[in-house]
């Protein structure tokens, strides 16, 4: 069973986060978004939309609709997941969430010629 100690410890161990205040909640973030959200109902976890359908239909009792205006976001009850699990999710999430690489300009250059002995 995770608890809320577990989800700090999990988040913050990832490259680049930083814990914040979200609206007088605990949040974890990117330089680029908040991907977590400690709630009064659970964690709060910016995913992609295929993976939050899966989640609802893999187990509902712990990963539960959480409605904002037309979007259908997730809320991990905690208590019902495993630390692995949640490590996991937590993870993906921070993926999610990371700035795109930017691209960087590559020089063109000529093939070299070979040399005639």
């Amino acid at each position: 069973m995770a608890t809320a100690a577990d989800v700090r410890k999990a988040a913050l161990a990832l490259d680049g986060v930083s814990e914040v205040d979200h609206w007088g909640r605990t949040a974890y973030r990117t330089s680029k978004r908040i991907f977590a959200v400690m709630r009064p109902d659970g964690l709060f976890l910016h995913l992609p939309e295929e993976r939050k359908q899966f989640l609802f239909e893999a187990a509902p009792e712990v990963f539960v609709k959480l409605m904002w205006g037309k979007s259908t976001n997730v809320t991990v009850q905690i208590a019902k997941a495993s630390r692995t699990e949640l490590q996991s999710l937590i993870r993906e999430a921070w993926q999610h969430a990371m700035p795109a690489p930017k691209k960087s300009a590559l020089r063109k250059t000529s093939p070299r010629k070979e040399l005639q002995p």
